[in-house]
This record gives C-alpha cells, structure tokens and sequence, in this order.
C-alpha cells in the first residue's frame, strides 16, 4: 500500500470550520456525506428517538430508586440494631449495678449515682430511637426523596420532556445542516480528494504520496517566459515513485463549473506550480539537494508530470503539459510510464520533498 503523509488541506480546513461552530459529531467525510443525504429523515426520527431515550431514562430512575431506597432500608435497620444493642447493654450494665447496690448500704450508696447515669442514659436512648435514626440517615433519605421526586417529574410531564427536546434537537440539527451547506463547496473538495487518496493507496509501498503539499521560496523563483516571480506552491498531491513525480490537482467539478469563465483555470494554475517543482527539484541552486545514482552520462533529471483529476464531470478537451484523467483512469496513466528510478533514489526524492527544504 502507498506510503502516505499528510492531510488533505479541505479535510482540515472542514475540521476547523467545524471546531469552531462547536460540532463534532463528524469524524470522517463518508459521515458529513450520510448527514446530508439523510437529513430530513433523521428530522423526522428525532421525536421516536427522544421518547425512547427518556423511556430508557425512567427506567434506570425507577431502577435506582429501588436500589436507594434498599439502601435506606438497611441503613435504617443496621442503625436500629445498633442502638437497641446498646440499650441492652446498658440494660445489663443497670442491673448489675442494682444487685452489687442491694448487697449492703455501702454499695447502694456507691453505686447510687452510676445506677441513676445508666438510667438516664437507657431512658434518652429509649425515647429519642426514632429521632437518631432519622439524624443519622437524613443524607441517605434524602437521595431517596430526590431520586423519588426526579422519577414523579420525568413521569407526570414526560410529554413536556420530549417537546422541549425535540426543539433542542431540531435547533442543533438544524444550526449543522446550515454550517454544512456553508462549507459545501469545500465538502465537495475533499470528497474529491479522499477518493483519490484511496484510490492512489491501492498502489503498492515503493509510492509515497503527500497530501496538501506546500512551499515557500525566498528568494522567489522568477519564471522568465510568464514574467512571474513564484513566491510559494501548494499542490493538492504530490506522488513520488520510480518514473518520477506525478503533481497531481483534483477537481470536483460539475458541468455547469467546467464553463464557468470565472473560475481559474486548474491547467494554469498547475502549470505555475510545475515549474516551481522542476526548479525545485532540478536546477542547480540552493534549492536542489537530492541524492541520486549518476548515470555515466551525466546527472539525471526528474520527469514531473502534471495530472488534473476530475472525480465528477471531465472536459473532452485535451491541453498542453496537463493530463485531464478521471478517477478510474489515474492509476493506469501512472503505471503507463518506464521506472528510471530505484527504491533508495525515489526514497531520497521523498524525503526530500518531505523533510530537507522546509
């Protein structure tokens, strides 16, 4: 499989557009794609789904009612066992306080003032038990109340419930579905480009492909013939491989776009860009730096050679320098040339193109 870096630059521009809105339901381009084709009938199930989901809610406030209230239970019966062991205690204690007090006068007196303490002690105990136990499980039934109250209100006003979720739901599904229809254009850019990304992956791992590539060059790189002076590059994909360098533009295009006067030419605009990437790659100046096996005739060049991808509409028209290729015919075009390369030389290139000029 193709060695691939990088991200597709209308994938992240998306991403960004959509961080900022606050969405992040879509983790893929296959999901934005599913969300717009399923739109109105994912509308329609929001109310069936917000039922559900509160009838799922109740059930598990129902299931924790029980198991707080089991709790209650036994709290207040460990308690209740706890405090009538301690008045048996003190019962014992009382008596065997009374019967040392009754053996002569000298005990009743001493003993006198812890028989009238343990008393007082078994008498508080006795007449305050309902009162301590409601003390030392107030936190606990009040849990029980709360979870008893939540229960009786998602019950009684379940219709209420669904209404205000089901706004909520339309108002977020809504403010995406706008967000999305914002950024079609550039959702249509990436799906272009996501599908030919895979379909280059299909190649096999001595093809390195990287995706959204960009340059800067200081000083420009004057380009006599158009009298322009190119500041930097950006190329939707670059393929690395062992007949050389494919500078690949991906458009997806209807018809209408294709004759629209207005929008800039791809074949100019990948033009521009290819002469900056032989000079990149092939003069002899400070931007060159490639290591390559030297043919005994002399230094070799690279071949870079300019593809136009159309995933939906394509021209019938053929141009100069540019191949104009729809998705199903990129690989066999590729292949189509002679390898002039080994591994280590397209590995050298790669890393160049990946790493060296930044």
């Amino acid at each position: 499989m193709t060695i691939v870096v990088g991200q597709i630059e209308p994938l992240k521009k998306l991403k960004e557009i959509l961080n900022e809105n606050g969405i992040t339901r879509f983790s893929s381009i296959g999901e934005i794609n599913t969300f717009i084709k399923y739109y109105e009938s994912e509308k329609k199930e929001i109310p069936k789904i917000i039922e559900n989901s509160l009838d799922e809610e109740i059930d598990n406030l129902q299931s924790d009612l029980i198991k707080r209230q089991q709790i209650y239970d036994d709290l207040k019966v460990d308690i209740l066992n706890e405090l009538n062991h301690k008045i048996k205690k003190l019962e014992e204690t009382l008596k065997q306080a009374i019967d040392k007090s009754n053996k002569n006068l000298f005990n009743k007196i001493l003993y006198y003032l812890k028989i009238k303490i343990l008393t007082n002690k078994k008498s508080t105990l006795e007449k305050n038990l309902e009162k301590i136990i409601r003390k030392k499980t107030r936190i606990t039934e009040h849990e029980v109340i709360k979870a008893k109250n939540k229960l009786n209100d998602y019950t009684e006003n379940k219709e209420k419930i669904i209404s205000t979720r089901c706004a909520e739901s339309y108002k977020e599904l809504d403010s995406t579905k706008e967000v999305v229809d914002g950024i079609y254009t550039l959702i249509a850019g990436a799906i272009g480009e996501n599908s030919v990304v895979n379909e280059l992956q299909k190649l096999s791992d001595n093809y390195y492909l990287i995706n959204d590539f960009s340059v800067e060059f200081n000083p420009p790189i004057y380009n006599k013939k158009e009298n322009d002076r190119i500041f930097s590059i950006q190329i939707d994909h670059l393929l690395i491989c062992q007949s050389g360098v494919f500078l690949l533009e991906t458009k997806n295009w209807s018809k209408q776009s294709i004759k629209n006067l207005d929008l800039r030419s791809p074949v100019e605009q990948i033009l521009r860009t290819s002469y900056a990437l032989f000079v990149l790659l092939n003069s002899e100046s400070k931007y060159s730096n490639i290591r390559l096996a030297r043919h005994h005739w002399g230094s070799k060049k690279i071949p870079i050679r300019n593809i136009i991808i159309m995933t939906n509409e394509k021209p019938k028209e053929e141009f100069k320098h540019v191949k104009v290729t729809s998705l199903n015919e990129l690989i066999g075009y590729i292949k189509y040339f002679d390898q002039i390369f080994n591994e280590a030389e397209v590995k050298n290139i790669f890393d160049y193109l990946n790493n060296d000029i930044y």
